[in-house]
């Protein structure tokens, strides 16, 4: 569990309570609502009342340093060390040797032992941080913007084997990113911060929901992989009674659950199914809302017991006179579905 009071002190002037459960935690707010800010208050970095619990344990400001590890934007290294010597001294502090060759295999940072920090790309400077902060052993890892230099392939590459060192660690994490894909990848709950404090604490699916207005909308959709039906970079999703065909270089173990996020803004809908055309996924769904926004209307759906969204023009709601209650065929490309999790 990961419970904690905050208040923040001005110029931001908010109180931050957030109560959730162990594991990754999404912290999204608009650029400026005190994110970063909230993540160095609870790392003991700068002044503000506190009281932080993880898994029960209470955090005093004599623990946070060997409890509370952070990674920031810009991971401070001393420039005349070598990676290597970085390693060597977290290490040895400890007593961590053999976590140190676990995380240098781990997070890909063996190759970069001998460069020093001018050396390092921002991608390799923050797998670098990321393994000093876990050599410590922490209770609450702290992430902050971590993967914005990372590349897609990068990414795949690292976040299960971030997630797996996390939980063998038995390391809980609030991440805040930029890219919301990075969130949808990794957290199962997020919390959403505002200019007066938490507005929503709670699973991921509806968090994302309450942040549509903050951040493109987009639909993580669950389901499972039918690995062994995979042909030609295209991978089979069962999805309730359906299946849904992904564009993918990585192939899960079959019958894994997945996690796949769909932007609305790659969905068309039709009033009947399409025959003859290249798109791979054509879904059967009925409208449960239209809200209309001010670059088109958002159009919620439900199809096999998710709700997925799609955002079209105010003409072609006109055009096509979609309604609640509606039944629509969805349809988007392969390529418009992202494998979040179960690689």
């Amino acid at each position: 569990m990961i419970d904690f009071d905050i208040t923040l002190p001005a110029p931001l002037a908010l109180r931050a309570r957030v109560r959730a459960r162990s594991g990754w935690l999404g912290l999204l707010g608009r650029s400026g609502v005190g994110k970063s800010t909230l993540l160095r208050a609870l790392a003991g970095l700068s002044p503000a009342p506190t009281r932080l619990t993880v898994a029960d344990q209470v955090i005093t400001p004599a623990l946070l340093g060997r409890r509370v590890s952070l990674v920031g934007q810009t991971p401070a290294l001393v420039e005349h060390w070598t990676v290597a010597r970085h390693l060597r001294r977290v290490a040895r502090r400890q007593r961590a040797d053999q976590l140190a060759r676990e995380l240098i295999q781990g997070l890909d940072i063996d190759a970069l032992q001998r460069l020093y920090p001018h050396q390092l790309s921002g991608g390799q400077r923050r797998r670098v941080a990321l393994a000093l902060a876990l050599l410590r052993r922490p209770r609450l890892l702290l992430l902050d913007e971590p993967f914005s230099a990372l590349d897609d392939d990068s990414r795949y590459r690292l976040f299960p084997k971030l997630q797996a060192l996390t939980r063998r660690l038995g390391c809980d994490v609030i991440l805040v990113a930029h890219q919301i894909e990075d969130i949808a990848r990794l957290c199962d709950q997020v919390a959403i911060l505002e200019p007066d404090g938490i507005a929503y604490c709670g699973g991921l699916l509806a968090g994302l929901r309450r942040y549509q207005g903050q951040a493109s909308p987009c639909s993580v959709l669950l389901g499972e992989a039918r690995s062994e039906q995979a042909q030609a970079g295209l991978l089979p999703v069962a999805f309730g009674e359906r299946t849904l065909w992904v564009r993918t270089r990585r192939v899960p173990s079959a019958a894994a659950p997945v996690r796949l996020l769909l932007h609305a803004d790659d969905v068309a809908l039709s009033v009947s199914g399409l025959e003859g055309v290249s798109l791979m996924n054509q879904l059967p769904a009925r409208i449960t809302a239209l809200t209309v926004q001010a670059d088109g209307v958002l159009v919620e759906c439900l199809c096999e017991g998710q709700s997925i969204q799609a955002r079209v023009t105010v003409c072609s709601r006109q055009r096509l006179a979609l309604r609640e209650g509606m039944t629509v065929t969805l349809l988007f490309k392969a390529s418009a579905l992202s494998l979040l999790a179960g690689w």
